[in-house]
């Protein structure tokens, strides 16, 4: 939980100041007297926008500098802080305003087509927000559902597990953008079955509402829940830990050299990334985490004694949950305090020297594989190896079959088992894959603002599977988001910081597919100009994708020029 102690805590040497920025007054905010300036330009980034580089910082008449140390300034309790400095480029509104589903004809005209577009929040019930941000994050785990339709049908009387797993299914289905639902709603019948499963979810504070809890608890709660409510695989796993499940190759020595060593194997369904004094980035958090000394029994030596603990990851599931350990328990103030500092993380991350020797080598395969694959089909399209009329010649088959690539698939499909003469029979729950290449993409980020768990406020970002845009979900309000707006939940102040992230794995055609557009956009040198615009053609060969992707006009159509970046809606 977040109260876990792995991590380091800082005791902070903190004094409260007051910073002007134009008609702006930021009042009591604390500064780390133990960090550098460039911490606080941060934190004062996040607060109004205003990147470091643009910062001109004035106390006591001298203009502050990175390199200043705060003990020699004498910063004391409510001094005054003069920023100057403009803000960073407001995004600017959509050209085309967004059409929601409360405003589209029901004739079935064109624009109706646009009701995809909705994204729908969930209100706040008072301190509710933990929840409503778990479960926008989960709904990003498009196969989700898929595993709890089983449960429909069974009777709910006695087992409250079973009644959280159907009000889950429910609530992701009044959520779903191609339903005809309020742009926002109360997720009451979910939040009664999640007390019911855990009573203190249900405490009140003074006023009469309800008291905030912790985030990681909640998703930890639920996805314990789930497992134990689904019922199990042909081959006994857990449907919950075929989306979720880390398993862990742990392997204990003794350090004092008897030769003793213990190999055990565990499932987690969260990462660890543990933040120390010198943690700045996730990756270094997360292998911190991989190896410790600990304390346990030693059958040769009839004592406790001093161990070595290495974890290796030896299986990996299609999403990958990491919890930033950003809260220690503090006995005293018997409050789970927040650590500030700030983490950065990747839009896409490589865990492969996170894992096992043996999985190492299967990823290794399964990537030169993919490169294979990519460097032949690229060969094709550049040598002009197409149809006369200039379509690419789409193969019956890929060949690769697509149940072994995406991990978003959303809805279960018929499958055909020769062994069966050919009849179709229904796959059931959808198919789920390993991790094929040890890459994911980020596609959910949970935050929370404020000092301890149990208060302060929780939102998520989440990511548009279909045109890659992100979103933030603040209770009911939900709205646009740039990619640097997630950049900006490292950490290092009073604002958001990342604390739970959702990653979906890369498969090999989805890999290959990425670098394969930015390779032939590197390659194409004509270009033609039309009516219309300027037009490019692109060829893409099935292995890349189930549709052929020809004409992009450049001012409309599926080509979207967004900050310099080229964003490609194929279908």
């Amino acid at each position: 939980g977040a109260g876990g102690t792995s991590g380091a805590f800082v005791q902070m040497a903190a004094t409260k100041v007051t910073v002007r920025w134009d008609k702006t007054t930021l009042k009591d905010l604390e500064v780390d007297t133990s960090e550098p300036v460039e911490l606080f330009r941060t934190q004062l980034w996040t607060l109004t926008g205003v990147p470091p580089e643009r910062q001109t910082l004035i106390v006591k008449g001298k203009k502050l500098k990175d390199e200043d140390s705060w003990d020699k300034i004498g910063l004391r309790p409510n001094s005054m802080i003069m920023m100057m400095g403009s803000a960073a480029e407001i995004p600017e509104a959509p050209k085309e305003k967004v059409v929601f589903q409360e405003d589209m004809e029901a004739d079935g005209s064109e624009e109706g087509e646009n009701y995809h577009m909705v994204k729908r929040g969930l209100a706040n019930m008072g301190n509710t927000c933990y929840m409503n941000s778990t479960v926008q994050c989960l709904n990003q785990v498009n196969e989700l559902r898929g595993f709890l339709k089983p449960l429909k049908e069974q009777n709910t009387t006695s087992d409250a597990r079973i009644k959280l797993g159907q009000s889950l299914d429910q609530l992701l289905e009044k959520l779903d953008p191609e339903t005809r639902n309020p742009l926002s709603f109360r997720p009451e019948a979910f939040f009664r079955v999640l007390t019911q499963v855990n009573p203190s979810f249900g405490e009140l504070q003074q006023g009469a509402v309800y008291k905030q809890q912790d985030a990681e608890e909640c998703w930890s709660l639920i996805l314990s829940q789930l497992a134990m409510a689904l019922p199990k695989s042909n081959d006994g796993t857990n449907p919950i830990d075929r989306l979720f499940g880390v398993t862990m190759e742990e392997t204990c020595t003794n350090a004092e050299e008897t030769g003793e060593v213990i190999q055990t194997t565990r499932v987690d369904r969260l990462l660890r990334c543990h933040i120390g004094n010198k943690t700045s980035h996730l990756y270094e958090g997360l292998k911190d985490g991989l190896e410790e000394e600990i304390t346990r029994n030693s059958q040769v030596l009839g004592r406790d004694a001093l161990w070595k603990q290495t974890n290796r990851i030896k299986k990996l599931p299609p999403y990958l949950g990491i919890h930033f350990v950003r809260f220690r328990w503090k006995p005293v103030e018997r409050v789970k305090a927040k650590i500030l500092r700030s983490v950065s993380f990747p839009f896409t991350l490589d865990v492969l020297e996170l894992c096992s020797e043996d999985l190492q080598v299967q990823l290794k395969e399964k990537r030169e594989e993919a490169r294979k694959r990519r460097d032949e089909e690229i060969n094709k399209i550049t040598s002009g190896k197409s149809d006369q009329d200039g379509d690419t010649k789409m193969e019956e088959k890929p060949s690769e079959p697509a149940s072994t690539g995406e991990a978003g698939a959303s809805e279960s499909k018929d499958v055909v088992k020769e062994e069966n003469g050919g009849k179709k029979e229904d796959a059931g729950p959808p198919l789920v894959v390993d991790a094929e290449i040890g890459v994911y993409e980020l596609v959910a980020v949970l935050t929370h603002q404020g000092r301890v768990a149990e208060s302060g406020h929780y939102i998520s970002y989440c990511k548009d599977s279909k045109d890659g845009t992100w979103y933030k979900f603040d209770d009911d309000t939900v709205t646009p988001q740039k990619e640097d707006d997630i950049r900006k939940l490292t950490g290092g102040g009073d604002w958001h910081i990342a604390y739970i992230a959702c990653t979906g794995h890369e498969t090999p055609s989805t890999s290959a597919m990425r670098r394969a557009v930015n390779t032939l956009l590197d390659e194409v040198q004509k270009v033609e100009r039309r009516a219309s615009g300027w037009e490019i053609t692109i060829k893409i060969l099935s292995i890349f994708t189930a549709k052929s992707i020809v004409l992009f006009p450049l001012e409309s159509g599926p080509l979207v020029a967004r900050e310099g970046r080229v964003v490609v809606l194929s279908g």
